[in-house]
């Protein structure tokens, strides 16, 4: 149960103590739209700069798939519902980070993107901003394993707690920033997970799918309190209903449908990616071991000749 200094009865003395009109600020659609049509028009534009298509069409799908997957998770008629709706919104941010962000990476978005830059863009800006040190040190420090596990699960975590939950539901520059720390966490999460030609992540595998277990176990745990919790933890309260929910369904209930969905869904989507982080595992050991049976053979019969 959730002590009501933490929910929702605290939420307006807490929004009176903030700058004039911050509950107010909305946006009719989110800009972050006009990033990933951006990064779509880059990439395509950036594939045309090879001889041949430089990465399977698996990944260039792949990388569609989860620009067309985050647009769908952001437009304006779903991100008003979840702004409604807490159980809409756990589909959002599920949908972000456990599909749209990794589908993106898979397509190696930055090795393609990269070609699309004019040459006095990477002259200027792009390899000035690589070789500056605190950038550097910054995303050296990101891809730290345990930094990026940590920051991935709080991160989470972070933005469920009531007063920052509550701050971006009644706040759409909050809401961006939610959900771009979302993105970001879960960025430096998967690149240690997924390493798609020509990305390579130095994990080992058997991590890999500890990471993975260790999202699902925290996940579950914050399913679980918010599906088996007596109180409602987010100020819906003032937010009118939408006319489809039945009467006999509350608040309350909402919230628990929320946990729910990140529980169930949130755990098979999450298994699943264990599951097939085992099967590249099997694929790639037997490999090394073929290769490690095959070369003394060959080399003893090059000795011969």
């Amino acid at each position: 149960m959730i002590p009501p200094a933490l929910g929702h009865t605290d939420q307006t003395a807490y929004f009176r103590q903030n700058p004039q009109d911050l509950e107010g600020f909305s946006l009719a659609v989110d800009p972050t739209l006009g990033f990933f049509l951006l990064l779509g028009v880059l990439y395509g534009w950036g594939l045309t700069k090879f001889r041949k298509l430089p990465i399977p069409l698996w990944q260039i799908t792949c990388f569609y798939g989860g620009l067309i997957w985050q647009i769908l998770m952001l437009n304006p008629w779903l991100d008003n519902l979840a702004g409604e709706m807490f159980f809409v919104h756990m589909i959002q941010h599920l949908g972000i980070i456990l599909l749209g962000v990794p589908m993106i990476l898979s397509g190696a978005p930055f090795f393609i993107i990269i070609r699309s830059l004019p040459p006095v863009l990477k002259r200027r800006v792009y390899f000035p901003l690589l070789r500056f040190y605190p950038l550097q040190l910054t995303h050296k420090t990101l891809r730290n394993p345990v930094v990026a596990l940590c920051l991935f699960q709080l991160n989470f975590w972070f933005w469920h707690l009531p007063t920052w939950y509550n701050l971006a539901l009644y706040n759409d520059g909050y809401h961006i920033l939610e959900h771009a720390c979302m993105a970001l966490s879960a960025l430096y999460f998967w690149s240690l997970i997924l390493d798609p030609h020509p990305l390579h992540s130095h994990l080992p595998m058997g991590v890999r799918i500890l990471f993975l277990a260790s999202f699902m176990a925290l996940n579950i745990i914050l399913a679980a309190m918010l599906t088996y919790s007596h109180e409602i933890w987010y100020a819906y309260e003032n937010i009118p209903l939408p006319q489809w929910w039945s009467e006999q369904w509350t608040r309350l209930d909402d919230q628990r449908l929320g946990g729910l969905i990140m529980w169930v869904p949130g755990s098979i989507v999450t298994f699943l990616y264990m599951t097939l982080t085992f099967f590249v595992w099997v694929k790639r050991e037997n490999k090394r071991t073929g290769d490690s049976i095959t070369a003394p053979l060959s080399n003893h019969n090059s000795s011969s000749l």
